[in-house]
């Protein structure tokens, strides 16, 4: 029973991954800006690249000290995660 299970399982995952890029796949633009002048759409454009940008911040050759600090008055700015190939602290601003 464990197999089906296993088998039903994958057979979902793969048709949602199908569903997925089918709906990736359509030109779906057509749909979101139909009601839209040429200079919407074009403005819509760039507002979009604007967003999808992603600026890099500085690199940090060594971590900062941290043990001598209480902990106190720092305040969450983001996630850090370690790139498993280069050993590099990758910061996501949140």
């Amino acid at each position: 029973m464990a197999g089906t299970t296993n088998l039903v399982d994958a057979m979902l995952v793969i048709s949602v991954g199908l569903l997925v890029f089918l709906v990736m796949s359509w030109n779906m633009q057509s749909v979101v800006f139909s009601d839209m002048t040429a200079e919407e759409k074009q403005n819509t454009m760039k507002e979009m690249q604007k967003v999808s940008q992603v600026n890099q911040g500085k690199e940090l050759n060594d971590t900062p000290n941290s043990t001598e600090s209480s902990g106190q008055g720092y305040v969450e700015m983001g996630k850090v995660y370690k790139d498993p190939s280069s050993g590099k602290l990758i910061m996501v601003e949140g």
